[in-house]
């Protein structure tokens, strides 16, 4: 197969390879649809449902529309490699004789040769086509959206190794997407602000929401409630919790993205220190919504095991395994309050249903 030489290619190209004109962005999205087109035609003859005689006056028209379209995009070397691969898919004997009669053996071998050559035209008319509609998207979008790449481009780039290859090419090559950033593990494109006034106004909220929560915490020892269990003594404890349990969760974070760096064949993250403020500005929300758990979590542990058993490592593992905590603590909500409805309906003589 030749997909190992074009993704060497296209980790070369240049951003003005990107920069396409309205007229060849337009050609090259019929391009595709009429190679999709024609990939499932031959699926259908793979799957014995139909013949190749019967598609013959089919494909005909279909290299002729073809051999138009590629007339309208002529310049650049990623157009050319285009090109070239049409030039082989057209001197297929399936596709210029397909009157003629051929071995079942011969069939499956250009079928095969033919699919490998269409999903690598598809790919590259993709990595052309896509980031500018990516970029028209985050352009209106507003910081702290996000784009997932793997479900809005399902249909572009059917193969999902490829739609794989192309998002960490994007991540790769930071300045064709514009306003947004990459995160590859995740199949996401966060949008964030351009204006460095709104970038530096998240850092100041999220500057301003830690001190909120450690307000909270602090706040939480003198509340004036009989049998609370935070008294004006523990205010220690319980900073020193707090801040295990967010630091559990920076640790999760950090093992994760150790992680997926492992599934991407061993190559370490782009930590690009320049960046953290958009990161910041685009993940915002996520970062208080992560905020406002560790407050959910440390309180649950407090009043779940009592502070005197609210030690550094137990907020800690909290932390690091805050999401299933939360999920369990829910659950037991959730299973309480059905409990308390049942027994309501019960007390009402309402009738519960099975």
């Amino acid at each position: 197969m030749a997909e190992a030489p074009v993704g060497a290619r296209a980790a070369a190209w240049s951003r003005e390879e990107w920069e396409l004109d309205a007229q060849k962005l337009q050609r090259l999205r019929e391009l595709r649809a009429e190679i999709q087109d024609l990939q499932s035609v031959l699926g259908h003859v793979r799957r014995g449902e139909a013949t190749h005689k019967t598609y013959a006056d089919y494909y005909r028209r279909t290299l002729s529309d073809i051999d138009e379209i590629m007339q309208g995009i002529q310049d650049g070397d990623s157009i050319r490699h285009l090109q070239n691969l049409w030039e082989q898919v057209r001197a297929c004997p399936l596709l210029l004789k397909p009157e003629e009669d051929l071995s079942a053996q011969e069939q499956l071998h250009h079928l095969n040769t033919l699919d490998a050559q269409f999903r690598q035209i598809i790919y590259q008319v993709g990595a052309l086509t896509i980031p500018a509609r990516l970029n028209e998207w985050l352009a209106n979008a507003r910081p702290g959206y996000y784009i997932p790449f793997h479900a809005v481009f399902d249909d572009e780039l059917p193969n999902w190794e490829d739609r794989e290859r192309l998002l960490n090419l994007l991540a790769w090559s930071p300045m064709v997407i514009e306003g947004g950033i990459v995160d590859a593990a995740n199949g996401l494109i966060y949008r964030h602000a351009r204006e460095p006034i709104r970038i530096v106004g998240s850092i100041l909220l999220l500057v301003l929401a830690v001190a909120v929560a450690i307000g909270i915490v602090i706040g939480a020892c003198y509340l004036p409630v009989e049998a609370w269990p935070l008294q004006p003594r523990h205010v220690s404890t319980a900073l020193i919790g707090w801040a295990a349990v967010l630091v559990g969760v920076l640790v999760h974070g950090g093992v994760g993205t150790v992680k997926r760096a492992q599934t991407q064949g061993g190559r370490p993250p782009i930590l690009a220190v320049g960046d953290l403020p958009r990161v910041i500005n685009a993940k915002v929300g996520q970062i208080l919504l992560k905020l406002l758990l560790t407050l959910v979590g440390f309180f649950g542990l407090v009043f779940a095991t009592g502070v005197e058993n609210t030690t550094p490592l137990n907020t800690f593992l909290i932390g690091y395994s805050l999401d299933s905590v939360v999920e369990l603590f829910s659950a037991s909500i959730e299973q309480q309050a059905a409990r308390q409805v049942t027994m309501l309906k019960q007390q009402l003589g309402v009738k519960t249903e099975a």
